[in-house]
């Protein structure tokens, strides 16, 4: 009877170390790099995250199957609106500015989402030589996401995304700064002209 409770209270005490979802910063500037290979599709971009005010400001190079095109973006959903700032080949400028219909995607992990493990990039021989992370993952509809986050601070590492609609398509984030400059999602003033 004493073997049973005892191993009742391991198990106990096993679960309740287990990290539950933790909140990512609401506000980050980072590098981030998204790939698809399947599509010959890769995108390195600098953003500026803002999880209170639903906005997005991205310049990215976008290279697909070898063709490499340079855009700014700058996300307000809440107005519904982007734009477009073309920075490519004859680096013109144009802005285009056009109706938002998709829904801002927070960068977090969903709040039902399962542990699936902890690992340490880099290595973990010698203090300063890697980064403890958690995984966890979540099945929405007919998509499959897993997202990694530091231990400690919850800071967003990878989020992956496997759907029947896109494929799997992997984002990396680094060079994280927490807070955003607001100034980042103000259009040019070319763009107010339209």
């Amino acid at each position: 009877m004493l073997a049973f409770l005892g191993s009742l209270l391991l198990v106990a005490l096993v679960n309740a170390q287990r990290p539950e979802p933790c909140e990512t910063p609401p506000e980050f500037t980072a590098r981030q790099m998204t790939i698809d290979p399947s599509k010959e599709f890769a995108v390195f971009a600098r953003i500026a995250y803002d999880a209170f005010g639903e906005r997005l400001h991205v310049v990215e190079e976008v290279d697909v199957a070898k063709q490499r095109t340079f855009y700014e973006y700058i996300f307000l959903y809440r107005e519904h609106i982007v734009y477009q700032i073309e920075l490519s080949v004859n680096k013109t400028g144009k802005c285009v500015r056009k109706e938002l219909t998709e829904p801002f995607h927070r960068l977090e992990i969903p709040h039902n989402a399962t542990f699936l493990g902890e690992a340490t990039i880099g290595s973990n021989a010698l203090p300063g030589l890697g980064v403890n992370v958690a995984l966890f993952g979540i099945k929405k509809g007919d998509d499959n996401i897993y997202v990694t986050v530091t231990q400690p601070g919850c800071i967003l590492v990878h989020e992956n995304i496997e759907s029947k609609e896109y494929g799997l398509v992997h984002s990396s984030f680094f060079d994280v700064e927490l807070g955003v400059d607001p100034e980042r999602f103000v259009p040019p003033h070319e763009c107010e002209q339209q």
